[in-house]
């Protein structure tokens, strides 16, 4: 899995745990609602696909479709040639006319982005990232961050090539506070997601001087263990 960093040290999530913090969720599209664009309902449980998806909800969280009702969401990485997945995730084909896809409290009210998982993020449908793709993710504070490229699926793409499996995108303070996040794509035919981490605990950063405190002392502990045993 690669890692990613808004503003925070990816090996702060090494060094340091942090509590939960009160009403935290995980966003996984799975045991949620989805609303189709006839108005249908259906409730994902990792094992169908839901194309033409109006919105979707889950623990409190609203996530909508904006410019056209073709949505995906489910298992739909199981559709290519690495097999069965059993993993729901939210998925997205640009070209649909999709112009938007905004995540909200259904109460209205703020929260915190921790980190969200990027399963697909290529100009190449069902294939490899080319490495051109433009795709955004921005908070209603007006930030907006870059996301990087990624092929299609997890461990395979869509026809049985090895992947570079997931992007775990760690948001830094900007994303805190927020009352909604919005993804946009300028070129991505294939655009997933997985995991969002709602209201949980930022990762803490020790200071350099800590980070080499511990790192040096883990040093120390292993030429001590070294010496009990010789």
């Amino acid at each position: 899995m690669k890692t990613f960093t808004a503003s925070a040290l990816a090996l702060a999530s090494a060094l340091a745990l942090s509590a939960p913090a009160a009403h935290a969720v995980v966003i996984d599209f799975t045991g949620g609602v989805v609303t189709l664009a006839g108005g249908a309902t259906a409730t994902t449980n990792n094992s169908v696909v839901h194309y033409g998806v109006a919105s979707y909800e889950e623990d409190g969280i609203l996530v909508s479709f904006n410019g056209a009702t073709s949505g995906i969401i489910g298992d739909y990485y199981s559709i290519g040639a690495g097999g069965f997945v059993g993993n729901d995730v939210i998925h997205a084909h640009w070209d649909d006319g999709i112009t938007s896809i905004t995540f909200t409290k259904v109460d209205g009210k703020a929260f915190d982005l921790t980190y969200f998982d990027l399963t697909s993020n290529t100009t190449t449908g069902g294939g490899q990232a080319s490495g051109l793709e433009d795709s955004w993710i921005t908070a209603s504070n007006g930030t907006s961050l870059k996301l990087p490229s990624s092929d299609w699926g997890f461990a395979k793409d869509y026809f049985g090539a090895d992947g570079d499996g997931i992007a775990r995108m760690y948001m830094g303070p900007s994303f805190l506070g927020i009352t909604s996040f919005t993804i946009t794509s300028k070129n991505a035919y294939c655009f997933g997601m997985d995991n969002f981490y709602i209201d949980q605990a930022a990762p803490a950063v020790p200071e350099p001087t800590t980070t080499a405190m511990v790192l040096a002392g883990l040093a120390v502990a292993g030429v001590a263990a070294k010496r009990r045993k010789a």
